[in-house]
């Protein structure tokens, strides 16, 4: 059994009339699989690769919370949800963190892709939940 602590701070002065302070945490334990992976991707649009395949996560929820980050330091790196449909795009360094539904009939695989052929690394953790 794993406990993961997520903590998200968002403060500004400034941005708005008045300074906003939000803080969220939260205290996940999980009896499902905790994988970290680390891949170069060199792949570019119209050719993503499966960074993650729905299948190799099937807890009986179906659910797991994912982080990814971009760790190369030139590239951008695009997420895609559903072939040759991006979703996000991380900047070198900018990293997400997003609930995902592994379900092998509804969910779907996170498939990636680099902003140019010399590529760009990326490390990704999956936390099934339970």
């Amino acid at each position: 059994m794993a406990a993961i602590k997520v903590k998200l701070n968002v403060e500004s002065a400034g941005l708005l009339s008045s300074p906003i302070r939000l803080i969220e945490s939260d205290s996940i334990v999980t009896t499902g699989v905790v994988q970290r992976i680390a891949k170069a991707i060199t792949v570019v649009d119209g050719a993503a690769a499966v960074l993650l395949a729905k299948a190799d996560f099937t807890d009986a929820d179906d659910q797991a919370l994912v982080v990814l980050k971009n760790t190369g330091a030139t590239h951008d790196l695009y997420v895609e949800f559903v072939a040759n449909e991006e979703a996000m795009k991380l900047k070198p360094g900018q990293f997400a963190m997003f609930p995902w539904c592994t379900d092998n009939t509804i969910g779907n695989d996170i498939s990636v892709y680099a902003s140019n052929s010399a590529g760009t690394t990326v490390e990704a953790t999956v936390i099934e939940l339970t």
